[in-house]
């Protein structure tokens, strides 16, 4: 099926006269196409999912539009942008190709993203929209959400599946990985730490988005107020901590998560301060206090994580992460553990400042 076809059955106003690839995302290929009808002109971005990671698009959209209806019925009380997807004649939010490929479509917001800021107002804006986010699902059933990536922030597992990998893994690869791997193995009893409570039932779930990253908050591009929260894909049942420390991590390193020179990479109080007062502007009403007390950790563990998805991916051959060179994903996973140990160096400033903002 092609570009304009694909438009033609999620019902796009107007006809197809020209698309252009959106850089950025590391999981799905997306377009941003233009409609003509008449005088009018409408612009949409039309997406790819990927099966490769996503391997039940079916749910992925169920929770998707659940959780968009929801906030839609909701929208008095919702100050951001809520994403709509275009629907079929059946009113399907999604078509299927002839080679089996999904596709989606919601309308292009003219906006401005960033993978890093140095904007103290931005990156409140971001923490503001995230907990705002979040604040407005507290009471969606999390049990009609499917799990559509197992085990996504199993920090246990995550570590486990790594060990596994290692094991199978090349003589070289091994000896050019060492240092990460034993930093990795020697936290691996703290970064477990939120599952094992999990496993307790001693953190309530909620809906989370599961991928806060600072470029999945689109801003204003005059006056830089957040607009929407998108990239909606790993919606799921989850902690709290998850989102925070995600965002954190994102927002407040001093580099890209693939800086080479590692001297580089540090964790700033100063973008963390003006994130976690977004962010708890208005979940700190709502947070239990085993909640707040594992925040902190959570930005630690979360790093981690991340770091070991990174390592294994490389150990893999590069499978899961777009790359852009056969060593990117161990140069990732370098950075994201210096970014880690700067933040388990800190953790008393980084709880201070979080307890500043809890009402």
């Amino acid at each position: 099926m092609d570009l304009s076809a694909i438009c033609k059955a999620l019902q796009l106003k107007g006809e197809l006269v020209d698309f252009e690839v959106l850089k950025g995302g590391n999981i799905n290929t997306t377009y941003k196409v233009n409609c003509v009808d008449g005088d009018k002109r409408y612009e949409y971005l039309l997406q790819n999912i990927n099966k490769f990671v996503f391997k039940e698009p079916f749910k992925v959209m169920a929770n998707i539009v659940n959780v968009t209806d929801y906030i839609e019925k909701h929208k008095d009380k919702y100050s951001l942008y809520n994403l709509v997807f275009n629907k079929t004649v059946d009113g399907i939010p999604f078509v299927v190709d002839e080679n089996g490929n999904f596709w989606r479509s919601t309308l292009y917001i003219n906006c401005t993203t960033f993978d890093s800021t140095d904007n103290l107002f931005v990156i409140e804006e971001a923490g503001n929209a995230f907990g705002e986010f979040i604040y407005t699902l507290r009471n969606f059933d999390t049990a009609i959400l499917h799990e559509t990536i197992p085990n996504f922030h199993n920090t246990k597992k995550r570590i486990e599946d790594l060990e596994k990998t290692i094991a199978i893994s090349t003589k070289s690869k091994k000896i050019e990985t060492k240092k990460e791997i034993d930093y990795i193995l020697s936290h691996k009893k703290l970064a477990s730490t939120l599952v094992d409570l999990i496993e307790k039932g001693k953190l309530p779930l909620r809906v989370t988005h599961n991928d806060t990253r600072s470029n999945n908050v689109v801003f204003h591009k005059e006056t830089l107020k957040a607009l929407a929260v998108i990239d909606l894909d790993t919606i799921m049942p989850g902690i709290t901590a998850y989102d925070f420390a995600d965002s954190a991590r994102s927002i407040c390193s001093s580099t890209a998560d693939d800086e080479e020179d590692i001297s580089k990479v540090y964790f700033n109080l100063e973008k963390f301060e003006a994130f976690a007062r977004g962010y708890l502007k208005k979940m700190s009403l709502i947070l239990e206090p085993k909640e707040i007390e594992t925040l902190g950790l959570s930005v630690f563990i979360i790093t981690l994580e991340l770091a070991s998805r990174f390592l294994e991916d490389h150990l893999k051959g590069n499978v899961y992460f777009k790359v852009k060179h056969e060593t990117h994903n161990l140069v990732r996973a370098r950075c994201q553990l210096a970014l880690a140990n700067d933040v388990l160096n800190k953790m008393d400033e980084i709880n201070k400042i979080i307890h500043k903002y809890v009402k």
